[in-house]
């Protein structure tokens, strides 16, 4: 039988306003913060005013690119345990950098890499009913549980795509060949690289996301798509063209489309 080691509320409310990126409250050495919760993210990332408020030890890491290919200075912060709800979480490799300007005013330290969690056990974003859930137990019986309990959802099993830490599959853009795509519950709105969708791109041109460093992808943006992932097609109002010059995959299915679905990472 599957067993619950932790259950803990997910919210998108910093003051003043809402956000697309699902958080935790968390405590890091006893310091009470939010961790956005990033299936785009390789390792576990701290603040470095986090690590400073918490009294971290860090030393000089390797200069890292975030999504839109620009370079951010970071630290090794290394192994600590991070607190969710009732449970002692320990991390390895974790990383610090500066965190963007309205981080610190929001109360966010950092980022948390669901896939890396726990060595064993399954995590679940339930960006349904808003919580996350690491559940210890066979993914199939896990997964049954997860279809009891939201019976309106339609479960895909997906494939996870090798030789990446991130959450990596397959999909496609109609009517363009499968590519390789990122779901990214850190990500705001889909987007695909323009060699993904040949000729598809318009002369709408608009900003899209931002990196960590505050960098802007700037691209072209369509609308009335269909977004093809295992057997099922769903419709996708608005895509966003970026260049393929990007750091990202060249696919990337952003909270427009995940905001209401659960997300099970084995």
């Amino acid at each position: 039988m599957p067993s619950i080691l932790l259950r803990s509320p997910i919210t998108f409310e910093v003051p003043g306003r809402a956000v697309h990126a699902p958080m935790v409250h968390a405590s890091v050495n006893g310091v009470a913060t939010k961790l956005i919760l990033d299936t785009g993210c390789t390792d576990h990332i701290l603040t470095m005013e986090l690590a400073a408020r918490a009294n971290l030890s860090v030393e000089p890491g390797e200069e890292g690119t975030d999504a839109a290919g620009a370079s951010v200075e970071s630290w090794s912060v290394g192994s600590l345990s991070v607190t969710i709800g009732d449970l002692i979480v320990p991390l390895d490799n974790v990383v610090a950098f500066h965190g963007p300007e309205p981080f610190e005013g929001w109360g966010i330290g950092g980022f948390l890499s669901p896939q890396h969690l726990h060595p064993t056990a399954n995590v679940i974003l339930d960006l349904a009913g808003d919580e996350l859930a690491i559940i210890d137990g066979e993914p199939v019986d896990v997964g049954a549980e997860l279809i009891g309990q939201h019976p309106e959802l339609r479960p895909l099993w997906l494939g996870r795509e090798p030789g990446d830490t991130t959450v990596q599959i397959r999909a496609a853009i109609e009517p363009f060949a499968p590519v390789v795509t990122m779901l990214d519950s850190g990500g705001k709105a889909t987007e695909f690289a323009d060699s993904a969708v040949p000729d598809l791109g318009t002369d709408i041109r608009e900003a899209g996301g931002r990196g960590v460093s505050g960098t802007q992808v700037h691209g072209s943006v369509v609308t009335d798509q269909f977004l093809h992932v295992g057997d099922a097609t769903l419709p996708l109002p608005r895509l966003f063209v970026r260049p393929s010059s990007s750091a990202a995959a060249p696919g990337l299915v952003g909270m427009d489309l995940l905001r209401g679905t659960v997300l099970m990472v084995g």
